[in-house]
């Protein structure tokens, strides 16, 4: 099968967060993190034949049927079955990030944070009322176990990913991952993964936190349908939650939605289950490992710092040693739309988020027109 590209005018009428009208026509939007692809086909029929007598509040957790397609999804990636009701369907992976950051408000100590992270992840623990370490990458752009190994302690009650990381794509090796373990055991904190890019792992198959030796009971991750699985607007994800306290982090989302949608989780259900999904999964993924490269190539070749990824759809390009926000807000007004990079934490500052979820055509007007801009406003 090949991937639908929507046109501009559609794309203004259904990805208005992206395609918005301070994007001139004929401009790149390659901000936000929504796809200029049509998803997989026949969600609406599935949910619509399964569609039944949902009038009254359903279950906490989201529908049995949910739950058992996320449990046989966490079994696939060796995520041991605990025995507990440890899933939650939630309506979009950003309620998994507060409701965890709102948990992780209630305990004494401080939360360490990987740098550069999705920004919602550091917004939600300040707002809480969190204090945030960072740790910085190291040269080659993987995170400073060194300094990580350096910055937890005692103090530490709470450790944060993303993985894939969300903005420059670096995954997490088993190597890594293990090094994090030993950490969170040592200290014993628990670690928020964000993994909701696991299907455009490039380097081969996810390696979920949840599924090493000794994390089984002090982990949060979270898993979504709205990027990698093509159904933004669905709003469907859910948590994995092996922790002591399941009970108190489930109360927080009890308190706020009292129950999840049933669309959440029959979107769920189609995602993890429908052979079109899967199918459209897998093209997604290697269209988006070819534009990442490709988008990578040109920074590279023109001089700009730039680590190759190995997962998601971004390229997290230094173009400035001045102002990022200064030069996304000038960049825009030339006709493309980028994330500055210092919303992603200290060591952004100077990049910016490039979003390859579209054509070619549009990802190489848009990267040459960062490449041309960055190069008079840095003169």
């Amino acid at each position: 099968m090949e991937l639908v590209l929507n046109s501009e005018q559609i794309l203004r009428e259904i990805c208005p967060l992206k395609w918005h009208d301070d994007i001139p026509e004929g401009g790149s939007a390659l901000g936000i993190a929504d796809i200029d692809f049509k998803g997989p086909d026949g969600i609406s029929e599935f949910i619509a034949d399964r569609l039944g007598d949902f009038d009254n509040y359903q279950a906490h957790e989201g529908l049995p049927s949910a739950l058992v397609s996320a449990r046989r999804f966490l079994s696939s990636m060796g995520v041991p079955d605990l025995g507990k009701e440890d899933i939650q369907v939630i309506p979009g992976t950003m309620l998994g990030i507060y409701v965890s950051m709102k948990w992780a408000s209630m305990h004494k100590g401080e939360i360490v944070m990987t740098n550069p992270i999705y920004p919602p992840i550091h917004f939600h623990a300040t707002g809480a009322g969190n204090q945030i370490s960072w740790v910085g990458s190291s040269d080659d752009g993987r995170v400073d176990l060194t300094a990580l190994s350096e910055s937890v302690g005692s103090s530490t009650k709470m450790l944060a990913i993303n993985n894939p990381n969300n903005p420059n794509g670096q995954v997490y090796t088993m190597d890594e991952l293990k090094t994090i373990r030993d950490l969170a055991v040592d200290f014993d904190f628990t670690v928020f993964s964000d993994e909701l890019y696991e299907p455009l792992n490039f380097t081969g198959k996810h390696i979920s936190m949840g599924s090493l030796e000794g994390m089984q009971e002090r982990t949060i991750s979270l898993f979504g349908f709205s990027k990698a699985y093509g159904l933004a607007g669905y709003r469907s994800g859910f948590m994995s939650i092996l922790h002591p306290e399941l009970d108190k982090i489930k109360e927080v989302v009890e308190h706020l939605l009292v129950s999840p949608s049933p669309f959440a989780s029959l979107a769920l259900e189609y995602a993890l289950d429908d052979k079109r999904a899967r199918v459209w999964r897998q093209v997604f993924r290697d269209k988006m490992a070819e534009n990442t490269e490709y988008a990578w190539k040109l920074f590279t070749e023109n001089g700009f710092e730039c680590f190759k990824p190995e997962g998601c759809f971004f390229v997290f390009p230094k173009v400035t040693d001045d102002d990022d926000e200064k030069f996304v807000e000038q960049l825009l007004k030339k006709g493309t739309q980028v994330v500055p990079g210092s919303l992603f934490g200290p060591e952004g500052r100077g990049h910016v988020r490039v979003n390859c979820a579209t054509s070619r055509e549009r990802l190489e007007v848009g990267v040459e027109r960062i490449i041309e801009f960055a190069r008079s406003f840095n003169s």
